[in-house]
């Protein structure tokens, strides 16, 4: 059995020179792990979140960040080399946006390949490099989940107020690029005219990969924190489960507690996200 296990980096120091605390290190942690975004719009034509759900799995671990591209390059449909190259540095760039292939990432691939909790952990990838996914999630479904629905001209329509300078090809390929990624990841369901979505249960793999990428560093953290996450409320899992999911990974030695101190409902780390993809791992063999 392979063991991705990640160094842990000597604890933060603040400015008098002092060791930081548990939950000084994690809040430090948070603010380090903000995503890595391309200047300019928002904006994008092209999706390829299904391509980079199925491709995945076929990147090796120990890849560089070429040989992951290449292997994409391989594998895509397109016949023109030109779009081959392009879109493969598409998929590269949203699912390794540090500039580096991650072993987690590609040895969570390889073991959750076809299923949704791959889909999940796709989708958090893609959306923190395109945040507009987390602002179509927040404006547009989250207002409606009684309902469950909206028209894909809401989706054009809000595109145009918060792009006007934008030609119309722009915001209809973009249209459908939100809608593509929504599709894909099993974030909602599309028709020709609508999306379809609900609240969705809770993952224990694609949650325990998520908080652990979101909250990096082991340490103690507010519960109120990861509810409030943007990117985890992106998810559409149930804001009821997420506490329970929390004693979950508790139960299932991959968190190591969840505690109160005063009125303060919180969680604590104990792995690295390299060590959380091989106790998955090791639970799937």
């Amino acid at each position: 059995m392979r063991t991705l296990v990640g160094r842990k980096d000597a604890a933060p120091r603040d400015d008098r020179g002092l060791s930081a605390s548990p939950y000084e290190i994690g809040m430090l942690a948070m603010r380090k792990s903000r995503p890595v975004t391309r200047a300019g719009t928002d904006l994008f034509g092209k999706a390829l979140l299904r391509e980079a759900i199925e491709l995945l799995p076929g990147i090796s671990v120990g890849a560089t960040l070429e040989e992951a591209r290449q292997t994409v390059r391989r594998a895509l449909h397109y016949s023109a080399m030109e779009t081959r190259i392009r879109f493969s540095n598409y998929v590269i760039q949203r699912m390794f946006p540090e500039g580096r292939v991650d072993q987690a990432l590609v040895w969570f691939a390889e073991g959750f390949a076809g299923r949704q909790e791959l889909r999940d952990v796709c989708a958090y990838r893609f959306t923190k490099v395109e945040p507009l996914i987390q602002r179509v999630v927040r404006d547009l479904l989250a207002p409606v989940m009684g309902t469950g629905c909206v028209e894909r001209k809401e989706v054009r329509d809000y595109l145009r107020a918060e792009y006007p300078s934008a030609s119309d090809n722009t915001i209809q390929s973009c249209a459908q690029a939100v809608v593509d990624v929504l599709d894909d990841s099993g974030l909602a369901t599309a028709s020709r005219t609508s999306l379809f979505f609900s609240y969705r249960n809770v993952l224990l793999p694609s949650f325990a990969f998520i908080l652990h990428s979101e909250f990096p560093v082991p340490g103690m953290y507010e519960i109120h924190a990861l509810q409030q996450n943007p990117l985890l409320r992106c998810m559409l899992w149930s804001p009821e489960r997420i506490e329970p999911a929390l004693y979950d990974l508790r139960n299932t030695g991959l968190i190591a507690k969840v505690s109160q101190i005063d009125d303060v409902r919180q969680f604590t780390t104990n792995l690295t996200l390299d060590e959380v993809v091989t106790k998955l791992r090791e639970v799937e063999a």
